[in-house]
């Protein structure tokens, strides 16, 4: 994807996360605060020129959907683009210091998902607080590279 749709898409998650009660609604919460999160690492890592920014959707590490001409979409391998999860697929090239916090802010919230969300680990309001403050300084730290705040190489 390019950086305008994940800047559109984290709008529309951040706006159906608040609709949700972190406790009650805790794997649609989440869920959509991890999206959020990996599609903010997406536009950061595009910003930093480390993938390449092109409206191809990923499907799985270096297989994207590719816009056809009739319209259609078609699986195409492509040189790394959007990550599905940070590490995967992993990236080689080296990473800004602000970007590579962000990849790490967002491993703090997907260390939650299987316990809280496949294994049955009930969340506490710790968790909740975790996960909010991992994503709200992930999402800073990609307006303060979208203002053109000095970053770390």
């Amino acid at each position: 994807m390019n950086v305008e749709s994940h800047l559109e898409k984290i709008a529309r998650l951040e706006s159906l996360r608040a609709r949700f009660d972190p406790l009650q609604d805790f794997e649609l919460w989440f869920w959509a605060g991890m999206t959020a999160g990996t599609h903010a690492v997406n536009a950061a890592l595009h910003l930093a020129e480390v993938t390449a920014s092109a409206d191809v959707f990923a499907m799985q590490p270096g297989v994207y959907q590719v816009p056809q001409a009739d319209g259609t979409l078609a699986a195409r391998f492509c040189p790394l683009g959007d990550v599905l999860h940070v590490g995967r697929p992993k990236i080689e090239a080296p990473v800004p210091e602000d970007v590579a916090a962000m990849m790490h802010l967002m491993e703090t919230v997907e260390q939650y998902r299987d316990p809280c969300v496949r294994e049955g680990r009930a969340p506490d309001q710790a968790i909740v607080e975790e996960c909010d403050a991992a994503l709200r300084r992930c999402l800073q730290l990609l307006n303060d590279r979208l203002n053109g705040v000095a970053h770390g190489h």
